[in-house]
């Protein structure tokens, strides 16, 4: 009888110790209510598995790497183009606002903005939902969207390389958020969150192709319940020690200006000398001209040739058009309107570059399907005898719009710097610099490289229309940011590979610069780059070098805004930008749209004016 009692009461305790592991196991996770789990121990490829057995599979996008977690491996995202992804399912509706999102996060940088944890969001298709991440100012943040969005903010700032326990628990609307264990803060967000259809994505949100709030820094043990945890069970999982993890050094800035502070725009010289005129003026009443941007110049045959793109609609739509005018005295008048493609049903062309080689001009356009899809760069051969323009059809695909004219490399291919915009193309994350390389002088045939970024420059900060100067040893790349600094990267095989692109010691204002050498042997980029435009389009400046040096030292106004003695026009708000330039018969000549007053400008400037 004893033998018997004992046996049932081993049973009895052997099935009580199973029921507990059930419900709290090794790695001290709660389970009841559990919804999903990453926790990247499961990872095959780029299929991270869902701990809950559940079947929520997550998917990472980008360039990742597994990195020392709380316990096993955790997920290390470098602030760019990487982040995961797990479809919609209805294990997902929070809707009645009683549910727990749970994460270690571990962030390797501050000041970087906003920096997501874990999200349901795609803002630019109304799908909001909420989002635990470390806002602007640094501070862990969760965001519930209830008719707008509602937030509930941590006291504390994390540490750089340190492992921080976040968790937020909310129950009917009533919200708490926990960091390391301790209640941060508590409010009423909402009893209601609506149920869409945006995917859930950890380390960065999706917008519709353009990457936001990407995490900088490693995640685990990323959770999600579909009760309110008690404080109890927080505390419990936030009580474990962890591992510091080294952080990346951010980068010394990449030098482009080397003459001291870069004056404001009121103490930089005004150029003289300059004549101005009006490639194209808004003339709406004649043309339903709605918008017009992106000079490109060309010289060929003694004529000076200016496209734009134009469209009566509005900026990347499929009703965009390439148009070019040609002047025969040197800008001062133009010719008639020539479209060089008017697009066709859902595609619209849009600005592009010019290229004179062997007695043939050459223009190659950035196009689109719909309202920005699928950006590809189509090629144009001018008919000299009619004026018109034949097409060579696609010449680059996968989202590459070109900004710069081909210049020729020292392996004799040619080089065509320009924008690599993800749009429509869903294995393409972030619109990033990028360059096409040409086989030899065939022009219908080009290989795209794209530029990848260092981590301290978030891929979703950027909008990379860039240009390119050209020596016999190296190509340097400057690039449009979303912050007021040029970008800048380098190659030293003649574009094949090129070193992350980092953040400059120049202010640039974030629009498309423009950059060439000079018959003299300086180095020019024009933009808007002054101590104190920030991201305002003006004055329209040309930074140059010293003969032979590569770093800029000195910088120049072409125009400012209120430019009363100019023909086109002048207001305080003038945006002066998408700037073009070739040199020709000792001047350069610089090309920029008015873009808020849809007008085409040139700019004719003595070279000894640069000296």
């Amino acid at each position: 009888m004893r033998f018997i009692v004992r046996v049932i009461l081993g049973f009895v305790t052997i099935l009580m110790a199973a029921g507990a592991g059930a419900q709290e196991p090794a790695d001290g996770l709660p389970r009841e209510g559990l919804v999903a789990c990453w926790t990247f121990d499961d990872i095959r490829g780029a299929r991270v598995g869902d701990g809950s057995g559940h079947g929520h599979e997550a998917t990472v996008l980008g360039q990742f790497e597994l990195a020392s977690g709380v316990r096993g491996h955790s997920l290390r995202l470098d602030g760019s183009a990487s982040y995961a992804a797990v479809p919609d399912a209805g294990d997902f509706d929070f809707s009645a606002a009683t549910f727990s999102i749970t994460a270690w996060a571990n962030v390797y940088a501050l000041n970087r903005g906003q920096q997501m944890i874990v999200a349901k969001n795609v803002y630019s298709a109304n799908q909001r939902e909420w989002g635990l991440m470390v806002d602007h100012d640094n501070q862990f943040r969760f965001y519930l969207q209830h008719g707008d969005w509602r937030t509930l903010g941590s006291k504390c700032v994390p540490k750089p390389g340190r492992w921080h326990h976040v968790a937020v628990t909310v129950d009917a609307g009533n919200a708490r958020l926990y960091v390391d264990g301790r209640l941060e803060g508590k409010a009423r967000l909402g009893p209601t969150v609506p149920h869409t259809a945006a995917p859930l994505t950890i380390g960065g949100v999706n917008d519709g192709g353009r990457l936001r709030q990407m995490w900088q820094g490693a995640l685990d043990d990323v959770c999600l319940y579909g009760r309110a945890l008690s404080q109890d069970q927080i505390r419990a999982v936030a009580k474990r020690e962890t591992t510091p993890h080294e952080v990346p050094q951010t980068p010394e800035p990449y030098v482009l200006w080397t003459d001291g502070l870069l004056p404001a725009s009121a103490e930089i010289p005004v150029l003289e000398g300059v004549r101005f005129s009006v490639i194209k003026p808004h003339e709406p009443q004649r043309d339903g001209g709605n918008w017009l941007l992106g000079v490109a110049l060309a010289w060929h045959e003694g004529k000076l040739y200016a496209s734009y793109g134009f469209n009566t609609g509005a900026e990347n739509t499929a009703s965009e058009q390439a148009h070019v005018r040609v002047s025969e005295d040197g800008g001062r008048t133009w010719g008639g309107i020539v479209t060089i493609d008017a697009g066709e049903g859902n595609r619209g062309v849009s600005h592009g570059v010019f290229l004179s080689h062997r007695d043939k001009l050459w223009a190659f356009h950035g196009a689109f399907y719909d309202d920005f899809q699928r950006t590809h760069t189509r090629a144009y051969v001018l008919d000299e005898a009619t004026g018109q323009w034949r097409p060579k059809g696609v010449v680059i695909e996968e989202g590459f719009w070109p900004m710069q004219e081909p210049l020729k490399m020292q392996d004799g291919n040619w080089i065509m710097a320009g924008a690599r915009v993800s749009f429509g193309y869903r294995h393409l994350a972030g619109h990033l610099p990028a360059v096409a390389i040409s086989h030899g002088e065939d022009f219908t045939r080009w290989d795209l490289v794209v530029i990848p970024s260092h981590a301290s420059v978030p891929a979703n900060s950027i909008w990379g229309e860039s240009t390119v100067l050209v020596d016999e040893t190296r190509i340097t790349n400057v690039s449009r940011w979303g912050r007021p600094l040029a970008l800048a990267s380098h190659s030293t095989d003649s574009g094949r590979t090129w070193a992350p692109a980092v953040a400059t010691n120049l202010p640039m204002a974030a629009s498309k610069p423009y950059c060439g050498t000079l018959s003299t042997g300086q180095n020019y980029l024009i933009g808007t780059t002054t101590a104190d435009s920030g991201n305002r389009r003006s004055p329209l400046t040309i930074a140059v070098s010293r003969p032979g040096q590569k770093a800029f030292s000195r910088v120049f106004v072409i125009r400012h805004a209120v430019f009363p003695a100019g023909p086109g026009p002048s207001r305080v708000d003038a945006s002066l930008c998408y700037p073009y330039a070739v040199e020709h018969d000792g001047q350069l000549y610089v090309g920029y749209a008015v873009k808020n007053y849809r007008t085409a400008e040139l700019a004719v400037i003595p070279l000894e004016q640069l000296r």
